[in-house]
């Protein structure tokens, strides 16, 4: 979800493993599937194996795409450290990419064909973010609502397309109480990049608010997302699945920890904390 960066000083600074791990995106089918599997369990629809290689292989594709499709004048000023890093790891990059085609190709042949159209929708939706030229960064709030709503949509609506469900009214409970609890990860993730996109002149809220106004915002959503997910404990009739809540908590937790300044190892927790949900299908289980 949220990007990693380092100062562009730092040269001589050996970069940390976990850094190194961020910026591979190996993380990133991990999450797809804790979210995945904790939203079937939410809506008691049984996943289908296909449409977790699907979407494994193509939320990992688009992050692979973010990085292999050149770079802004803020990138060049933010991630200089990671930018090298690509540049020494193409051959992961495009492996990664022929892999993730290869096993997504794979699975649409096992697929409804609501599930892929409606994939293919959101697929498109979200390659908007890695087109040259398109500076959603420009758009206020875009970019961090079509991360948010891409992963919220994609990890709710397509497990119950596929398994043959009627979309109703616990679905998008829970597509907006994921969209309001994933939404402060990408708004705060501009937050370390303010100085490169004001020098690129791209004004995210980062830019063009205080970090006060950031993390109240911030917080106000995960409180949002709470009052949601609360509203969809009593629609399901199950309160154990409350412990989904548990990690709005934590989150809420990392961002009220970061008083001054949301700093790279708050983005990780809050990254990390995505893959909530894995504990949410292990209780509901």
């Amino acid at each position: 979800m949220a990007r990693r960066r380092s100062g562009k000083n730092c040269e001589a600074v050996p970069v940390p493993f976990w850094r190194k791990l961020f910026w591979s995106g190996l993380h990133i089918p991990l999450l797809a599937v804790a979210l995945l599997a904790g939203n079937a369990a939410l809506l008691q629809v049984a996943l289908s194996k296909p449409l977790i290689v699907l979407e494994v292989s193509g939320a990992w594709m688009v992050y692979l795409l973010d990085r292999s499709l050149g770079a802004g004048l803020e990138d060049r000023v933010n991630w200089p450290e990671r930018m090298r890093w690509w540049r020494a790891h193409r051959t992961l990059r495009r492996g990664g990419l022929a892999l993730g085609a290869l096993l997504a190709g794979g699975a649409t042949l096992h697929l409804r064909p609501v599930t892929l159209m409606t994939g293919a929708g959101l697929g498109l939706i979200g390659l908007l973010y890695v087109l040259p030229g398109v500076r959603l960064k420009q758009w206020g709030l875009s970019k961090p609502l079509l991360i948010a709503g891409a992963w919220s949509l994609g990890t709710t609506l397509l497990p119950v397309l596929e398994a043959g469900r009627t979309p109703g009214a616990a679905l998008w409970l829970l597509a907006g109480y994921r969209l309001l609890w994933l939404l402060p990860n990408p708004l705060l993730a501009d937050w370390p990049d303010r100085v490169g996109d004001r020098a690129a002149g791209v004004r995210t809220p980062a830019v063009r608010w205080s970090y006060g106004t950031l993390r109240r915002v911030a917080l106000g959503l995960l409180l949002g997302a709470l009052s949601l997910g609360l509203v969809l404990v009593v629609r399901l009739n199950r309160p154990v699945a409350a412990v989904d809540l548990l990690g709005v908590l934590l989150a809420g937790m990392v961002i009220g920890a970061a008083r001054r300044a949301i700093a790279d190892e708050h983005l990780v927790l809050l990254d990390l904390l995505v893959a909530w949900p894995a504990v949410t299908a292990w209780v509901l289980g």
